[in-house]
């Protein structure tokens, strides 16, 4: 026994080291680049984007990374590991920062003045090295010659630093000494040219369009600014004059240059590589140059569309070129590709601007090649069927007989396409709505695709309406406004999987889009049930467009209107459906409701009579509205104009019950944006050229007229008790007698009135578009006060609401504020957000405000103290109505709202 176990011994032993010696002769398999990895993150706060001269505010380079502040200092980064070396202290406006070599130059100034200050320090030590005043135009390049430079004006590099010091011809050049700021060259570029610039660490590549001439690449020596090489660029097609143009360059001297839909590639010798139109996965590392440039896989694959979401994936990429073949490499990160730019690259890490500001440094991680995958290192296998994830029975919610047909994804021959990533479910009938599912990603992780999620998330935010009343983790439903309408889309994550559902129909996503999640989470999660959304009072209605008009309460039904032509009534408690009434166009104007009928005008020249309890039409009319209808003793009022492009405009008078046309009333010459009528016995109505016209009701017949601007004027009109308050844009104020336009007193206020009047308590209050509110006796026109705001906010409107001895209204400091109506004195203000305000409105002892941002504020009317906020989602268009104890306000993600006025 003991041989045998002997002999049995020697026998492992002697096949452990045949197993050893082979796996020792066997050939290694060699190790490529296989992703992109999270070395560190630090946030900048110098604000997005570039400067106006297109200089940037962060720098890479093997030994530091340079991010500025908004306060003018500048971090210094070990690039390696992020920690913070040292700092520059602040200084005055930073507007440029680079590291090249072993210096750090900063520039210094403000935009639009020509004279910058370059500051030279030590990168090791922080210490100065030098200051020169530079030359940089802010000139716009149209003001000039034909010639034009876009690019970065101040190009810095090993050997030197050149700068460009106007962005039109003549193309001034000077360039500097880096370590001694002294001047060694001057020239000025040849004109009739558009010129590109891209620096590399030690020359200045320049694209350049020259008249007559194909277009050229070329590198300068940054020093003595002499041309060391230009090579001519084939183009596929003759370029135009105005035809798109970039170059960007790598540390190593690798360029990207495009020039229409043609792309290049050159080595560091200029040497033009060979293309290839499709990316390729990375099998000869050592031929793949440092990153090139960042975006989307189709785009680098020339798969790019310019419909909506045509470009995809979702993840962006960071593309490489093969030195031998020009043929593009890339691997993912995760961020969306819409929200990065390549900052720099130094050998194995890359740097990257996200979307929120922040700079992330990535390791790129070798490995064994993971033979056929699709996107990012995750086989084809991984990546569902779009077309299975949903089954005709999910899409009867919609109607019986959806199909799917799947889609072209973009991706290429390279990618081990087996499923359809794309899938478009078809209706039954024509007048049904297309479904699209996209497969946006599939991660190698879990984590991975909850960080791309998040990420696209706050892109959506940024950029659309969102629904906060669906919102819950992994689920974010939005709507997305282009050219030719809305469209409605949910973005999912689930495990690993990102999908995207979108159509015409928002209604339609939001009926489908939580059974996609369910049937995702039996997938890739079973057992896991979906979060729901956190818990809202009140009720909404969602709509397929913005809602732009106030909706309207009576009997205790809404009346609601929205951007996709629907006129909608609803239960005022519930929000229950009543009836839906589609007019075939855009509803951007005011409806009204009387006499049991509700009255809407489309964009379309359509105004339509529909009866209030069923929504059954009464009557339609061809009429091109041009502002909000007025309604009045049997008789309905609105601008018209004869055709959508005419620059006249007549006022219409109709039979509200019939529709039948009693008259109309043209005022003399133009009318841009008239205001509604104020309707009565006596109808006012303003016009574009200072003149204020009243006619009788019934006929239509002029009964007077007074002119109370100049001919240029437009005149806005209020009207109380029994007087008509006529202000103009040029500053002047008139209260005149209703029926007969006796004029009781004329007031200047010197300044431009761009709004209506308020008149409350006696006193008349006028906006002007600086911001200033002012305050006239009603009875003689005497200025009580005035209260003037400061800033300059895009799109301000002024109006305002009086209760109980307070003014309320918002200045162009995005501040509103509760002035008190005797004095004019501040009581109380509070913040609101970028961009015009809806509101206030003052009922039951609360300010009810929207802002652009789209949160709804209610506020106490007596001390401002927030009573509750909520956020809509979308930017807020119309005044909040405040009516059986609720508030309704419509938002641009489509949504009207009803909340409780106690409580929101």
């Amino acid at each position: 026994m003991l041989i045998v176990r002997g002999r049995r011994a020697v026998a492992v032993l002697l096949a452990a080291v045949l197993v050893a010696c082979s796996a020792a002769s066997a050939p290694r398999l060699p190790l490529v680049p296989v992703e992109w990895r999270t070395a560190w993150s630090v946030p900048t706060d110098a604000g997005a984007g570039e400067s106006p001269f297109d200089t940037p505010r962060t720098a890479v380079s093997e030994h530091a990374v340079a991010v500025a502040t908004r306060h003018g200092a500048v971090r210094i980064h070990d690039p390696r590991t992020g920690r913070l070396l040292r700092s520059v202290p602040a200084g005055p406006s930073l507007t440029g920062v680079w590291i090249a070599a072993d210096t750090l130059v900063v520039s210094r100034g403000t935009p639009d003045v020509a004279e910058h200050t370059l500051h030279a320090h030590d990168l090791t030590t922080g210490a100065a090295l030098w200051r020169r005043t530079v030359t940089v135009s802010h000139r716009r390049p149209w003001a000039d010659g034909p010639g034009t430079y876009r690019g970065s004006r101040i190009m810095v590099t090993e050997r030197g630093i050149v700068v460009f010091e106007r962005p039109a011809e003549p193309f001034d050049l000077q360039a500097l000494e880096l370590r001694t700021g002294a001047a060694t060259a001057r020239m000025s570029h040849p004109p009739g040219c558009h010129l590109r610039g891209a620096a590399t660490a030690r020359s200045v590549t320049l694209l350049s369009l020259c008249a007559g001439d194909d277009p050229r690449l070329a590198s300068m020596d940054p020093r003595t600014l002499r041309q060391e090489w230009t090579r001519p660029l084939p183009s596929s097609s003759p370029p135009a004059e105005d035809t798109a143009m970039d170059v960007t360059a790598n540390a190593a001297g690798h360029v990207h240059a495009s020039v229409g839909d043609d792309h290049f590639y050159a080595g560091a010798d200029g040497r033009l590589l060979p293309t290839a139109p499709e990316a390729a996965p990375v099998t000869t590392p050592g031929r793949w140059v440092p990153p090139l440039f960042a975006g989307s896989y189709s785009a680098a694959a020339d798969h790019a569309r310019a419909l909506p979401g045509g470009q995809w994936p979702l993840a962006a990429y960071l593309f490489s070129v093969d030195s031998g073949t020009g043929r593009l490499a890339g691997l993912p990160l995760d961020l969306p590709y819409d929200r990065v730019s390549l900052v720099g690259s130094i050998p194995g890490m890359a740097f990257v601007l996200g979307g929120d500001g922040r700079i992330t440094a990535y390791k790129l991680v070798h490995g064994l090649s993971r033979g056929p995958t699709r996107f990012g290192g995750v086989p084809a296998s991984a990546w569902p069927d779009a077309c299975a994830l949903l089954t005709g029975r999910d899409l009867s919610v919609l109607a019986d007989g959806y199909r799917p047909v799947p889609r072209a994804d973009g991706s290429t021959a390279g990618t081990a396409r087996t499923k359809p990533a794309k899938c478009d479910w078809i209706p039954p009938t024509d007048d049904g709505v297309v479904v699209s599912l996209s497969v946006e990603w599939v991660s190698s992780s879990y984590a991975g695709a909850r960080q791309l999620f998040t990420a696209e998330v706050g892109a959506v935010k940024e950029a659309n309406a969102f629904d906060p009343t669906t919102e819950s983790p992994g689920f974010l439903s939005y709507t997305v406004a282009e050219t030719n309408g809305f469209y409605g889309t949910t973005l999912i994550n689930v495990g690993p999987v990102i999908v995207r559902l979108s159509s015409l129909s928002r209604e339609a996503v939001r009926l489908v889009s939580p059974t996609l999640q369910r049937r995702l989470l039996a997938r890739y999660r079973p057992g896991v049930r979906a979060p729901g959304p956190a818990h809202a009072s009140g009720w909404n209605h969602p709509t397929d467009a913005v809602v732009h008009a106030e909706p309207v309460v009576v009997d205790g039904v809404v009346y609601a209107t929205s951007g996709d032509g629907t006129v909608s009534a609803l239960d005022a408690a519930t929000g229950t459906l009543r009836w839906r009434f589609r007019t075939g166009g855009s509803l951007l104007f005011d409806h009204v409701v009387a006499d049991g009928t509700v009255f809407a005008a489309n964009t379309s020249g359509r105004l339509v009579a529909l009866d209030a309890a069923t929504g059954r039409m009464r009557w339609s009319r061809r009429i091109d509205a041009m502002s909000d209808l007025v309604s009045a003793a049997g008789r309905l009022y609105v601008w018209t104009r004869k055709t959508p492009l005419s620059m006249r405009a007549e006022v219409v008078a109709l039979n509200a019950a019939s529709g039948t046309r009693l008259w109309s009333f043209r005022p003399e010459g133009d009318v841009l944006n008239p205001d509604p009528v104020l309707a009565g016995e006596v109808v006012h109505v303003g016009s574009d050229h200072g003149t204020v016209y009243a006619l009788d009701a019934a006929s239509g017949v002029g009964k007077w007229r007074f002119q109370a601007g100049g001919k240029h004027d437009h005149t806005h009109l209020a009207k109380a008790r029994g007087v008509v308050h006529a202000a103009t844009t040029d500053g002047r104020v008139h209260a005149l007698r209703g029926s007969s336009g006796k004029v009781r007193w004329s007031s200047r206020i010197g300044a431009p009135v761009g709004f209506r009047p308020v008149v409350a308590g006696g006193t008349v209050y006028l906006g002007d578009k600086k911001g200033t509110t002012y305050a006239l006796d009603a009875g003689s026109g005497t200025r009580l006060w005035t209260f003037p705001t400061e800033g300059g906010k895009a799109g301000y409107k002024w109006t305002a609401a009086v209760a109980s001895g307070l003014v309320y209204t918002s200045g162009v400091d995005s501040r509103l504020y509760a002035l008190d109506a005797a004095t004019g004195t501040a009581r109380w203000s509070f913040p609101l957000g970028k961009g015009p305000v809806s509101g206030p409105v003052v009922a039951d002892g609360t300010v009810h405000v929207g802002h652009n941002e789209g949160t709804l504020h209610a506020l106490d009317a007596a001390t401002g103290t927030v009573r509750w906020s909520v956020r809509t989602g979308g930017t807020i268009e119309p005044r909040p109505v405040v009516a059986g104890g609720f508030v309704y306000v419509g938002s641009a993600n489509g949504n009207l709202y009803a909340l409780p006025a106690a409580n929101g």
